[in-house]
C-alpha cells in the first residue's frame, strides 16, 4: 500500500511503451557505461572487443556467413536498440548500411554526452565477424552511422 496516487502506474503500460523505454534504457546504458570506463581511464577499444567476443559466444560455432546475412543480423540489434535503419542494401559479398539517428540526441543531451560517446561500441561486431570470414567496417556521418560488412 502506497501514501501516494499513481497516475499511470506500471502495470498500465503496453508492450510498445514498455519496448520504447527498454530502447532508451539500453541506450542510456550504453552511454553511461562508455562514460564511466572513458574517465576511469579504461579504453574504450578494449571494452568495444570484450563485448564483441562475449556477444560472440552467444552466436554458436564460427561458421562461414556471407556479408548480408551478418548485416542483416547486426541492423536487427541495433533495431533493437532503438536505432531506425535508414537504407540498406544486403548483397552476398559486400552489405552496407546507414542507421540514424544513433544514439538518440534527446538522451545524449540528457546525459550531457556527445552522440560519438560510444561510437567504440560499433567497433564490437568485429569480434564476431572476423571468426566468420568477414570484415566490419563503419564511420560516424553526423547523426548517422554507416556500415560495410565484406567477405574476407
Amino acid at each position: 500500500m502506497t501514501d501516494f496516487e499513481i497516475d499511470h502506474g506500471h502495470e498500465e503500460y503496453d508492450d510498445a511503451e514498455l519496448l520504447e523505454q527498454a530502447r532508451a534504457n539500453a541506450q542510456a546504458l550504453l552511454l553511461g557505461t562508455a562514460a564511466f570506463l572513458s574517465e576511469a581511464g579504461v579504453p574504450l577499444d578494449r571494452w568495444a572487443a570484450a563485448i564483441g567476443e562475449r556477444f560472440g559466444m552467444g552466436w554458436g560455432d564460427p561458421r562461414p556467413w556471407d556479408a548480408a546475412e551478418f548485416l542483416d543480423m547486426m541492423l536487427t540489434n541495433y533495431r533493437a536498440l532503438g536505432a531506425e535503419v535508414l537504407v540498406a542494401r544486403l548483397d552476398p559479398g559486400r552489405a552496407e548500411a546507414t542507421i540514424g539517428p544513433f544514439p538518440d540526441p534527446a538522451i545524449c543531451a540528457a546525459l550531457g554526452l556527445p552522440m560519438d560517446a560510444i561510437d567504440p561500441f560499433h567497433d564490437a561486431p568485429a569480434a564476431i565477424a572476423t571468426p566468420r570470414g568477414l570484415s566490419w567496417r563503419w564511420v560516424r556521418d553526423g547523426e548517422d552511422v554507416h556500415f560495410l560488412v565484406e567477405r574476407e
